[in-house]
């Protein structure tokens, strides 16, 4: 497992000391980087072109990652992660499983029809359809941003921009588990009502809630990714599916996650290069 590289994007982590110690803990070898300062070919600079090297940090810089030779590279399979692809799998289990996915022309060519079907008066959770943070997910109500022109300055996108629609639910709080294919890795707590608290989740109905949903599913957008687990009036629903290599950690284990990446990417290495 000592034949994978990590590549960490500087100032990035919460505990990035932590992190690095972990890594040096476990054998690794590491180099960091910035956004800035990264060339996808210039990529020999930090390790070989067939080298298996995983890296760790933002989506923009994770994109340059996945256009090098390296495998896996990142971990952020955009097509797998978009609302679109793992909305399929996950519905009932959703806490936003009443939706519509559309363009931004279409939501305000159809705002009248969509209000009504969620019973609104004018507030609707938009976020992206892609997982790359386009525009920052959240309640908007349409009868202020009642036009193209006005949501899409609001959201800085174009009529063409697929977006997730649902109806505006309360959340009281949020967790992070970080997974490898069916088997949770670690979790964290990170948000109470709009009080960021980062705890560390070990066993507990959380998990044996998120076991049985993974159980059912079946199904996962690639060897290593994560889930937000939320509450809302006094039921756990799935939030959304996020990238591993560009995830927060809150208060997960990084001994977990190191140990688990490492073990995700060494195998999608060999089953490349065929050992």
């Amino acid at each position: 497992m000592k034949k994978v590289n990590w590549l960490i994007e500087k100032d990035i982590y919460d505990r990035e000391s932590e992190f690095l110690a972990e890594l040096q803990k476990q054998g690794y070898i590491y180099q960091e980087t910035k956004y800035l300062n990264f060339r996808p070919e210039a990529a020999h600079q930090y390790f070989p072109p067939d080298d298996c090297v995983l890296f760790m940090g933002t989506l923009n810089l994770g994109r340059d990652i996945l256009r090098t030779s390296w495998i896996p590279g990142a971990y952020m399979d955009e097509k797998n992660l978009r609302c679109s692809s793992y909305y399929t799998y996950f519905g009932q289990y959703l806490l936003n499983n009443k939706y519509f996915i559309l363009s931004l022309g279409e939501l305000i060519r159809r705002k009248t029809e969509i209000l009504e079907y969620f019973k609104s008066e004018g507030d609707l959770f938009i976020r992206p359809d892609s997982n790359m943070k386009s525009f920052r997910a959240g309640v908007f109500n349409l009868n202020i941003l009642n036009t193209m022109q006005s949501l899409g300055s609001e959201l800085k996108r174009d009529e063409t921009t697929l977006v997730l629609v649902s109806g505006k639910r309360e959340i009281t709080k949020e967790w992070r588990f970080f997974v490898y294919k069916n088997q949770i890795i670690t979790g964290s707590l990170y948000l109470v009502g709009e009080e960021r608290v980062d705890e560390t989740i070990r066993g507990g109905y959380l998990e044996n809630y998120l076991r049985e949903v993974l159980k059912q599913v079946s199904w996962y957008p690639e060897s290593v990714y994560t889930i937000d687990i939320c509450e809302s009036e006094g039921e756990l629903y799935v939030l959304e599916l996020g990238s591993f290599s560009c995830a927060g950690e809150y208060a997960c284990d990084w001994s977990a996650i190191v140990e688990f990446g490492a073990k995700a990417a060494w195998e999608d290495y060999e089953a490349v290069n065929q050992f």
